[in-house]
């Protein structure tokens, strides 16, 4: 079993929880995921099976789409429900001031991922060493956020859709318009709705992926090379393809630059290559 499959995360499960009942339930070796999603949260996880898991890094990378509530007035360690309540302050804003400082996120800017986060510091998750009450050394890095619909506005409570790049912490950013309000804010509801192209409208249910048989989840399989789909086709002459098996170097035809994906005259994916300069083509990731 070969292939990506998408799957509506429940809230209360760890993302590598998730994983390990897929694995189980489909009786596959290889099985993982594109991309965490915290214990409380809910929504779209891209899953790879079998030889896909050699392609994950290329996912991890897409732009995402999330649903997030705040609530303002509520600081905790966590930067969501999940946390201490560390603070609590009275918020005197109005809806337009809210929409206002909401709006100016919609930018590039350096941001500072939450103590609680699976960031690895010298070995070690950043949120193991914040629960032993070791301060964490964590690096702002750079995020775009490219838009942000404001859902509904109910204070203290504002909800709204965020589509950004990856990378973004999305309990960072609500902390951030909590900092702006002057009041603070955390988060206290969260689904990621789409990463890339792929929408959790097409997810399968993890209560319903559990009661299906392995027939059934296989047919809800993306192939590898479909799943790709951000990456250009290239189409490689008879006896090039086992060049390109054998991770050999040759000149091809194609005026493209950069990675592609590679497949033999009649249209089967051999793997991701990368066209360099002078149109030479460099094996990457190779089927097996």
């Amino acid at each position: 079993m070969d292939g990506i499959l998408l799957v509506d995360k429940p809230e209360n499960i760890t993302s590598n929880r998730l994983v390990q009942k897929i694995k189980k339930k489909i009786e596959e070796k290889k099985v993982g995921h594109t991309g965490t999603l915290d214990y409380f949260a809910t929504g779209l996880m891209v899953i790879t099976v079998g030889k896909a898991t050699r392609f994950t890094e290329y996912f991890q990378g897409l732009d995402k789409e999330y649903i997030t509530t705040g609530e303002l007035g509520k600081i905790t360690d966590t930067y969501d429900r999940e946390g201490k309540v560390l603070e609590e302050k009275e918020c005197n804003i109005t809806e337009e001031q809210l929409e206002k400082i909401i709006k100016s996120f919609v930018k590039t800017y350096n941001q500072m991922p939450p103590p609680y986060s699976s960031k690895r510091i010298a070995g070690k998750r950043a949120y193991q060493l914040a629960k032993k009450g070791i301060d964490v050394p964590l690096k702002p890095k750079e995020i775009t956020i490219y838009s942000i619909d404001i859902i509904n506005i109910s204070l203290p409570f504002f909800t709204i859709k965020v589509h950004c790049s990856s990378g973004t912490y999305i309990r960072s950013l609500v902390k951030e318009i909590g900092d702006e309000t002057g009041c603070g804010a955390y988060v206290k509801y969260l689904r990621r709705t789409k990463v890339g192209k792929f929408s959790v409208d097409n997810a399968l249910k993890l209560e319903d992926l559990l009661k299906m048989s392995k027939k059934e989840i296989q047919e809800h399989l993306i192939k590898i090379e479909n799943a790709l789909y951000f990456f250009p086709d290239i189409y490689l002459d008879k006896g090039f393809d086992k060049r390109f098996l054998f991770g050999q170097r040759f000149r091809v035809p194609f005026s493209l630059n950069g990675l592609v994906k590679v497949f033999s005259k009649d249209g089967v994916f051999l793997g991701i290559g990368k066209i360099k300069e002078g149109q030479i083509l460099q094996p990457v990731k190779v089927i097996k």
